[in-house]
């Protein structure tokens, strides 16, 4: 797995909390599955931004 550039972070970053605000668990779940897809489990920044979610997806 590829490691998460600094500017791929804020960019995740910024999707969790407009999909947090919005509500949109949906957005969430895509955002969950692509990070997960794209970095896996173990990256220590997928860790950290999945704790942004406000909801369980």
């Amino acid at each position: 797995m590829s490691k998460m550039s600094t500017r791929d972070y804020y960019d995740y970053k910024s999707a969790i909390e407009a999909a947090n605000s919005a509500k949109d668990k949906e957005a969430l779940k895509r955002i969950k599955m692509q990070l997960i897809s794209n970095y896996g489990l173990n990256d220590n920044d997928v860790q950290a931004l999945l704790k942004r979610f406000a909801y369980t997806v």
